[in-house]
């Protein structure tokens, strides 16, 4: 289970230096008794009506140094936006506890950062915009708050659950694993599933299973997932598994960007992007644009370059504001 929500959780966490055609600010605002801390970039050349996104942070630790999504603010306040960019909760300066929080908590802190962020500029609009898991949880940010228009970059449409099975398989095959190992690795995490939701929280069945794993020819990646009963991962699986962001895209009544990459192994593109067609066609919406791109998950057509197709759509989309 820690081998698969590394990327999950953790995602991409490398520093780049920031180009300086916008300042940067730091800001706290408050949601709840909690002090959430991020960077406001302000362009130097705003678009004739001021309009801000929020941005809402993936998965793990993530924070302001997080480079795929402070390369999106960088992006998006060079071509006129304001952009929010907050540490999570729990990371850089933000106080709380992402490993202890609900989805719908993280949605919360979300809606307060775009409030914050019109309100301090004044804005004509804002938006949000979620980076992978904050794209699931962005109709939910949608639904509840005043925002103009939503953004959602790779954020599965389906339970986590399901996005997380995707992805563990996937790196079990980059990994080299046969499939009859694969097929291991989706025992254990059954077992899981029978532990996380069971009454009695009997772990001696997973105990065993540890013991056989050790002996196997996938030991050294069977040894990546927690293997004590007491793991935090286990809380925030029973916690954040059965949200299912389907049942708020249905609800949404704003404008919608959806951009997904074709060989994203962290997300099962093709069956989210099915999901939210058949969705928003039963909704009878269709004020919402969705595109699949020849990219993987961070959609960079090369090093850490966003993908020019990407780039253009959201630009033109954008403009329509």
């Amino acid at each position: 289970m820690r081998y698969l929500l590394f990327i999950f959780l953790f995602g991409m966490n490398w520093q780049v230096i920031l180009s300086q055609e916008f300042e940067i600010k730091e800001t706290t605002f408050k949601n709840g008794e909690l002090t959430l801390v991020a960077d406001i970039y302000s362009p130097n050349k705003p678009k004739k009506e001021k309009i801000g996104i929020a941005l809402i942070q993936g998965s793990g630790h993530s924070g302001r140094s997080n480079v795929w999504s402070f390369l999106m603010a960088e992006f998006l306040s060079e071509n006129g936006y304001y952009v929010l960019l907050p540490d999570k909760r729990g990371v850089g300066k933000s106080q709380g506890d992402w490993k202890k929080a609900s989805l719908l908590d993280l949605a919360d802190d979300a809606i307060h950062s775009a409030r914050h962020l019109k309100k301090l500029h004044s804005l004509d609009q804002v938006g949000v915009m979620g980076l992978s898991e904050g794209g699931t949880i962005v109709p939910a940010v949608a639904t509840q708050s005043e925002v103009d228009f939503v953004i959602n970059m790779v954020g599965g449409a389906l339970p986590p659950e399901r996005k997380i099975i995707h992805e563990v398989t996937h790196t079990a095959m980059e990994e080299g694993l046969s499939p009859e190992e694969i097929n291991g690795v989706l025992e254990l995490h059954a077992l899981y599933d029978d532990y996380i939701y069971s009454e009695n929280k009997d772990w001696t069945v997973l105990e065993k299973k540890f013991e056989n794993i050790k002996q196997s020819s996938w030991s050294e990646f069977g040894a990546t997932f927690p293997n004590t009963p007491d793991s935090w991962v286990f809380d925030w699986v029973k916690r954040n598994f059965k949200f299912d962001p389907m049942e708020y895209w249905v609800q949404v009544k704003q404008d919608v960007f959806i951009a997904y990459g074709a060989n994203d192994h962290n997300v099962p593109t093709y069956e989210c992007a099915y999901q939210l067609h058949r969705g928003f066609h039963k909704a009878k919406k269709t004020n919402y644009e969705l595109h699949i791109y020849p990219a993987g998950h961070s959609l960079f057509e090369s090093g850490t370059t966003f993908r020019q197709d990407f780039r253009n759509d959201l630009l033109k989309w954008l403009d329509k504001r």
